[in-house]
């Protein structure tokens, strides 16, 4: 029999001499902190860490002082309506056992950590993790377009301020109400808006110090404000929208000359930027509602040419935002006409004369922004809007993509700031729509829809395509490193579009799903795809909030709010799905001060949650209640005359009910679902 070994016992250190006590005084007795009261240990009490705290490692020394544990209570409250159920269940289980709100959180803040910057505390230290075999596949063989993803600590995402409202303050400044940088706090948004009062101002060309707005407007406002609104507009949208170019937009519009630049097109761009720069500047809704007022009155006067066409793409968008829907088509459809007659698309069978070659260089390029731009804008409101009676154009343009011929030159010019980054943009994004142009049917079957036998390969072949695109994108436009917000933009978009693409495939039974034919994995399916792409636009809708201040008055991004929102009403046995349900509807809280359209929005999408889940009325009208108090005193009263949105909100019930699932019919449901709701809540309660 062997002898036991047992480990060598050390010398214990030598014990420190104690003070000798003050008999004068009665000694206090240290209270104990929450780890060691859990540890039942010895707490020295040592503030801001005990001794036993230091020696483990453990970063939540929390000390339970009763006279705080109001504040405590409440937030554990607030991540027990907005964690998912499964980590809200676990944290209810700590609260009973426990019986102390203060020691449960501290539990909760040494998981999930508690930190300054978003990136490190939002993403979990462990491995990343695929939801089926043919996402590895993707994550091996096409990582620009699904890179390999940490899991979001759903905690930590659950207690920061993204799913909270904006927190704005008012500061008035040389005659403007702004409106002061977004207060941050550990954990969500790190950015700062763009502009606030008294900023030294850096614009997009220097060209605009010298603007004189007078020329082309009687709106009454500075040239400083002008060139402001002008140069958002230029970095934030332009460079995905590009409907004419801003090189000679600038030159024209500062040298008062009408070539390049043209009062409707003028008038039409600050309607927009207006929208976009009330995030900082509350005067900036009067001045938008005026220059709508003369953009209308100008498009009657104004003759076909590329500078209109130009302008009615921008009045579209800006109808958008603006919840007036009724003529977003008229004008996207009207720019497509004016189009065709300059023989920029095909006229129906028969192609008009091409267009003419024995232009300027400076008109070829007026000329491809006009025709891409349009198109573009055309082929976006037929998939992501899908408002009845869209359609895209008979064909692609005529003419070549801007910055495809004479790459010697830039597309951008000399004067704009990173112009050769941003001559990048435009070019990928036409390419992006052409692919999603070819694959029309998909969306609107009536436009030379295939057999059904070949669909699925279709569908396919469009995925490859897409998949392809991202694969070529430049370095600046791709995920990994030091992206701009164009880039996550496209990548929305992307997955946007791939969730369409396979929409009509999916929800079948398992032995009745599709294959894809080109991919290896066991379960290559459109439902797996599906879900792949879902998991990108849940960290890309996290990332874009968490990085870019345009996620608050950029509205092109927002498809994706509505995607994935979709998405998770369509898979609420995702432990997570409330967690990036509520993460959009935020989304769209921070949008709410710009764009009116997004209170239809929330409205529409919490609709569809009370349809399809247990979500209370009281709760849904606590969340919109938080969105109007968001407002301005200037679209409070517009919204008298009520909202215009006759784009989808619900994507399922779109394919087989395109009225029902308008975004304006669906907010009209609120109130009689949250009374609904609310009633049955109450019967429950009494049973």
């Amino acid at each position: 029999m062997q002898p036991r070994r047992y480990p060598p016992i050390l010398p214990s250190a030598p014990l420190q001499p104690e003070p000798e006590p003050d008999p004068g005084r009665r000694r206090q007795r240290p209270g104990a902190c929450t780890p060691c009261r859990s540890r039942k240990t010895k707490c020295d009490g040592a503030r801001p860490r005990c001794s036993n705290c230091v020696r483990r490692g453990i970063i939540a020394c929390v000390y339970a002082d009763k006279a705080k544990a109001g504040s405590e209570v409440m937030e554990v409250l607030e991540l027990l309506k907005s964690l998912p159920e499964e980590h809200a269940l676990t944290l209810l289980g700590e609260l009973r056992e426990k019986g102390d709100a203060t020691t449960v959180l501290s539990a909760f803040k040494e998981r999930g950590g508690d930190g300054g910057r978003v990136s490190p505390e939002l993403i979990d230290p462990g491995p990343s993790k695929a939801r089926n075999h043919l996402e590895s596949e993707l994550m091996v063989n096409n990582s620009e377009a699904y890179p390999s993803l940490r899991p979001i600590n759903a905690f930590v995402l659950a207690k920061s301020n993204l799913l909270r409202p904006v927190q704005r303050i008012p500061v008035e400044a040389g005659g403007s109400d702004f409106l002061a940088p977004i207060e941050i706090d550990s954990v969500g948004r790190r950015f700062q808006l763009p502009l606030s009062p008294g900023q030294e101002v850096s614009y997009c060309d220097e060209q605009l110090r010298d603007l004189q707005v007078s020329f082309w407007t009687d709106v009454d406002i500075t040239d400083e404000f002008a060139a402001r609104v002008i140069s958002l507009y230029i970095t934030t949208d332009h460079p995905i929208l590009g409907v004419f170019s801003p090189d000679l937009f600038i030159a024209d519009l500062v040298n008062k000359r009408n070539k390049y630049c043209s009062r409707f097109l003028f008038h039409s761009l600050m309607y927009l930027g207006c929208q976009m720069y009330t995030a900082f500047d509350k005067s900036a809704t009067h001045h938008s509602t005026e220059f709508f007022e003369e953009s209308e009155r100008l498009w009657k006067k104004e003759q076909v040419s590329y500078l209109t066409m130009a302008g009615a793409v921008l009045l579209s968008l800006s109808l958008i935002g603006s919840g007036r829907d009724h003529a977003v088509l008229s004008y996207a459809t009207q720019a497509i006409e004016m189009g065709e007659q300059l023989g920029l698309f095909e006229a129906g069978e028969a192609a008009l004369m091409g267009p003419d070659e024995n232009l300027p260089e400076e008109d070829k390029k007026a000329r491809c922004y006009a025709a891409w731009g349009t198109f573009n804008w055309n082929v976006h409101v037929s998939l992501f809007y899908r408002q009845p009676g869209s359609e895209s154009p008979n064909s692609a343009p005529l003419v070549p993509i801007p910055g495809s011929t004479h790459q010697g030159d830039s597309i951008y010019g000399s004067h704009l700031a990173d112009d050769g980054h941003l001559e990048m943009i435009f070019p990928q994004v036409c390419r992006f729509w052409q692919i999603i142009y070819r694959a029309e049917w998909i969306y609107n079957p009536g436009h030379n829809s295939p057999p059904t036998r070949f669909r699925m390969a279709l569908a396919e072949h469009t995925f490859r395509e897409l998949i392809a695109w991202a694969e070529a994108l430049p370095p600046s436009l791709l995920r990994s490193g030091d992206r701009s917000q164009h880039a996550t933009v496209l990548h929305i978009w992307l997955h946007a579009a791939v969730l369409d693409v396979f929409r009509p495939f999916i929800g079948r039974l398992v032995g009745q799903r599709s294959r894809l034919t080109t991919f290896l994995a066991r379960d290559s399916s459109p439902e797996a795809v599906y879900a792949a792409s879902v998991n990108q636009l849940k960290r890309l809708v996290v990332e874009y909030r968490s990085d870019s201040a345009a996620s608050t008055y950029s509205i092109l991004w927002h498809t994706g709010l509505i995607y994935l929102a979709n998405a998770m009403l369509k898979d609420t046995e995702d432990p997570e799905w409330r967690l990036y349900l509520l993460l959009c509807i935020y989304g769209y809280e921070s949008l709410s001060r710009p764009y009116r359209i997004s209170e239809a929005i929330v409205q529409g999408l919490l609709s569809m949650t009370m349809r399809e889940s247990n979500m209370t009325g009281s709760e849904a009208h606590r969340i919109i209640t938080e969105l109007r108090e968001g407002r301005l005193e200037g679209i409070k009263n517009d919204f008298e005359d009520g909202i215009r949105a006759k784009f989808m909100v619900d994507m399922e019930l779109a394919l087989e009910d395109p009225e029902k699932a308008k975004a304006e019919n669906l907010a009209a449901q609120f109130d009689d679902l949250a009374l609904f709701q609310d009633f049955l809540n109450r019967d429950e309660m009494e049973v």
